[in-house]
């Protein structure tokens, strides 16, 4: 006897399988989002850092963290140097309490007068500040200012109008002052965010600008020096020389010394064009100066100067530099140089500036012999002297 079959209508095993299928949905949707939510327990958003690209994600921090707090901003490293997690507000605010204002006077007679503001960033906890020698140079006395208002006066450590770089000593015993984490300038590309503090209009103390690093080993000449600089679109204005330019992470990259502003001869429009001293260039310098007042290896003459006119030229007198003062020992006191020489040539080439007796004696090496023209009182003598290497402050 034939077993009867029981057949189910296929319309029946459709809905049955759709069922199943639907099901198996719903286990699968919940458990992804039952995950999702694990996920989102152990890590806190990501967002895209301000960094032009170098660094593709940091993890985001909350914001609003005192500074006097612990957050790992700056308590874990001592400086500006910021750790992954931390807000750019936080960032910058940490890297403002470094930068200072400055102002210098100058003596006119006897008396001290204004004589113009910068710059400068604390690089030390004790006290030690670099800026720009055009900043301090000629300086009868230097002014301090700190971001929490407090002042003090600064002496002068040493200065390199080669490179432009000065170092103060703040006048302060037994005190701790923030202080910027030197960073690298190597390796920098163009792109990255950059962000540069200063004294703007010499008025507007810890003004930040934000921008990128524009171009790299830029070649200025500056008073005559050629420099080698970075460049950068932060805005720069009179009285941010000296001051910082500090990468997203919170270091410093560079002291801003120069911009670029006004139109060409041509008759083009200049804007945008900021530059700044890399701090791996900077960094010798600033060593050398703090611990010996100087930058060894450098040709030294031994003579400071003013430019005074001297010699009817077609329709005006012709610039010189004058002998101030004599350095005791030096190159120039052992050759016979003496106090009110105009220096006219250096080796039969004219010098008409006391920047362009500088920049042409930092052209010889330490040992050459070298011929200065020299007017004393009325008559032109011929000079030979042999560069040394500075030996003391």
């Amino acid at each position: 006897m034939e077993k009867q079959r029981t057949r189910i209508p296929a319309g029946a095993l459709i809905a049955l399988l759709l069922i199943v299928l639907f099901i198996g949905a719903c286990i699968t949707g919940v458990a992804i989002l039952i995950t999702n939510g694990i996920k989102s327990l152990k890590a806190p958003a990501a967002t895209e850092a301000p960094d032009g690209g170098k660094t593709a994600v940091v993890t985001a921090a909350p914001t609003g963290t005192p500074l006097g707090a612990a957050d790992p901003l700056h308590h874990a490293t001592g400086g500006t140097k910021a750790e992954e997690g931390a807000a750019l507000t936080e960032i910058i605010a940490r890297c403002m309490e470094t930068v200072v204002s400055i102002d210098i006077t100058m003596k006119q007679g006897s008396t001290d007068v204004y004589a113009g503001s910068g710059s400068g960033v604390i690089i030390s906890s004790d006290g030690y500040v670099v800026t720009c020698n055009h900043v301090v140079e000629g300086s009868a006395n230097i002014y301090v200012y700190l971001n929490d208002g407090s002042s003090y006066t600064a002496e002068l450590v040493g200065n390199d109008p080669v490179t432009d770089i000065a170092v103060l000593k703040l006048n302060a015993s037994g005190e701790e002052f923030p202080w910027a984490t030197l960073g690298v300038s190597e390796g920098l590309l163009v792109g990255e965010s950059v962000y540069a503090i200063g004294n703007a209009l010499g008025t507007l103390s810890n003004t930040v600008t934000d921008g990128i690093i524009s171009g790299l080993d830029r070649d200025i000449e500056i008073d005559g020096q050629s420099m080698t600089l970075l460049q950068t679109s932060a805005a720069i204005n009179n009285g941010n020389s000296g001051g910082a330019l500090f990468l997203h992470d919170g270091t410093l990259i560079g002291i801003v010394n120069a911009k670029t502003s006004g139109t060409t001869s041509s008759g083009a429009t200049i804007e945008g064009l900021g530059f700044a001293i890399p701090i791996d260039l900077a960094k010798p310098i600033i060593s050398d100066i703090i611990n010996y007042g100087f930058v060894t290896g450098r040709p030294f003459l031994g003579v400071s100067t003013k430019n005074v006119s001297y010699g009817y030229s077609m329709f005006s007198y012709t610039t010189y530099p004058q002998v101030v003062s004599v350095v005791e020992g030096s190159p120039a006191a052992k050759a016979g140089v003496r106090e009110n020489d105009i220096i006219t040539k250096i080796n039969g080439e004219t010098v008409s500036s006391s920047t362009a007796l500088r920049v042409k004696i930092n052209s010889f090496s330490v040992g050459d012999e070298i011929t200065l023209t020299v007017v004393r009182g009325g008559s032109t003598i011929e000079i030979k002297v042999t560069l040394e290497e500075r030996s003391g402050r």
